[in-house]
């Protein structure tokens, strides 16, 4: 294979092409990469030498530079408050490519970017009040409702296609609610939810 005219080749640029074939395909190849971007596979391993792992982290600090974290660590705004800002902010980066998630949770988490986020993360657990032995489980909880969230951003509209079956008690909730909007009402009942178990976990409830 010729070797391209111009240096295109860096770690965001490998990132950001895995992450279009992630969006694209729901998972990357490293020779697929390298076909994108027109040098040989083995170029790539001269940035990221790490392979697939590597460009796995260095995904997750592409789709996650986006977030702020300054007003996710203001000690002027309420904890709880703040709780709220991470998920929606964290939910919506990830929801750039809902297809990435079964990725990024197959390998671990040591990015500098992330590894900050979630350090914001046990910061607002701790100014809340969270008991340290309940601070992992309920990062837990929060990465399942967001992460999960994330993928049913990118569910068709609607979701049920219930002609010519007998169900009707979901028949009648869809067409209430089975819009454009479910996935966006389902989180914020969800990011209400959290909120108010780690409020009842400060509190010793």
């Amino acid at each position: 294979m010729a070797r391209p005219k111009h240096n295109i080749l860096s770690p965001g640029s490998i990132a950001r092409a895995a992450l279009r074939q992630v969006a694209a395909n729901g998972d990357f190849t490293i020779p697929g990469i390298a076909k994108v971007l027109g040098v040989h596979p083995s170029s790539l391993y001269h940035h990221l030498p790490g392979g697939r792992l590597a460009i796995v982290h260095r995904m997750r600090e592409e789709l996650y530079a986006g977030v702020d974290l300054a007003p996710l660590l203001d000690p002027t705004v309420a904890p709880l408050d703040r709780l709220a800002r991470w998920m929606r902010s964290y939910r919506d980066a990830t929801a750039q490519v809902p297809t990435v998630v079964p990725v990024l949770v197959g390998a671990p988490v040591e990015d500098a970017r992330t590894l900050e986020i979630y350090e914001a993360l046990f910061v607002i657990l701790r100014d809340a009040g969270v008991p340290e032995e309940e601070r992992v489980a309920f990062s837990a909880m929060i990465d399942a409702v967001v992460l999960g969230s994330a993928v049913d951003a990118a569910s068709p509209s609607p979701l049920w296609r219930i002609e010519g079956h007998e169900v009707p008690e979901l028949r009648a909730a869809a067409a209430r609610g089975d819009d454009a909007g479910r996935a966006a009402a389902g989180f914020e009942l969800a990011v209400a939810t959290v909120v108010d178990a780690v409020g009842r976990s400060a509190a010793g409830r």
